[in-house]
């Protein structure tokens, strides 16, 4: 019986521990994907090119 105190603490944790590391990876993308679309819309602006079609 002890052991599924464990077996819960490992669940839950584990859970949340793997929560957090998607939110992190998911929000690292999208603000490499928006920096991108930035930079790429400042360089169209400089050279007087019309931003690229989304």
């Amino acid at each position: 019986m002890s052991n599924f105190g464990w077996i819960e603490i490992v669940l839950f944790y584990g859970g949340a521990i793997t929560f957090g590391v998607w939110q992190y990876w998911k929000m690292d993308r999208m603000l490499k994907q928006t920096r991108a679309e930035k930079a790429a819309k400042e360089a169209a602006e400089r050279d007087g090119a019309p931003p690229p079609a989304p």
